[in-house]
């Protein structure tokens, strides 16, 4: 925006189930709207957190439900998603000093395309389902580990030139701590993790983004 100084920050980057929308887990949302969760996925996810599988294993697990699902009815599911109110007010907050806008998310790349476009994030990463001939397979590439972004927010460290003092991170869950302690200004939003609030700078319990903005100013202004 005309007149601004220049922020000390130039990289925002966010997680995104329960940080940029209103779910917490995208994987629950689309089990949920097809059905399949009560009886059925959420058992899967018992066993994960009760240790019986790893992640791996439960992200195949889930990904085998959708096996020959076309994709445009989960990208039409994905339309409905709740967002946290005052997204885009935040996000275009965040542009008006030039920063750049990343997701890490060990959700689904489906979903991390639709903000992309929808919101022009300049870097994403998530996991993503295998497709062919417009119908998924039951198949998927893990790509961003629950708790291990480590390696995705070194990549955006690389690709735009920022150092970690340079960098914003906004998550919700114990599997952000990770990417909260790599950069300067760790944030915590609407995190029921105790873990997550001890790594944070800033921390608010608001479920609406735009309340972040005044805690922002004194590394924006």
């Amino acid at each position: 925006m005309p007149g601004r100084k220049k922020a000390s920050i130039k990289l925002a980057l966010f997680d995104l189930d329960g940080t940029l929308t209103k779910e917490r887990s995208v994987w629950e949302y689309i089990h949920q709207r097809l059905g399949v969760w009560k009886g059925w996925a959420e058992k899967y996810q018992e066993a994960f957190l009760q240790g019986e599988i790893d992640y791996i294993k439960f992200c195949q697990l889930d990904a085998a439900m959708w096996r020959g699902l076309e994709v445009s009815q989960v990208e039409q599911i994905l339309q409905d998603i709740p967002l946290q109110d005052g997204l885009e007010d935040f996000l275009n907050y965040l542009r008006g000093y030039g920063i750049k806008l990343g997701i890490i998310s060990s959700g689904l790349s489906l979903l991390v395309d639709l903000f992309r476009k929808r919101y022009h994030f300049e870097y994403a990463m998530a996991n993503e389902l295998e497709i062919a001939a417009g119908r998924l397979t039951g198949g998927i590439k893990i790509n961003v580990y629950y708790d291990r972004k480590k390696e995705w927010v070194e990549e955006a460290m690389r690709q735009f030139s920022v150092k970690p003092e340079e960098i914003m991170a906004v998550g919700d869950s114990h599997g952000d701590i990770e990417m909260l302690q790599m950069v300067g200004l760790p944030i915590a939003f609407n995190s029921s993790s105790a873990s997550l609030l001890k790594v944070a700078k800033i921390f608010i319990p608001s479920t609406d983004l735009r309340d972040l903005i005044p805690y922002l100013k004194p590394y924006l202004e």
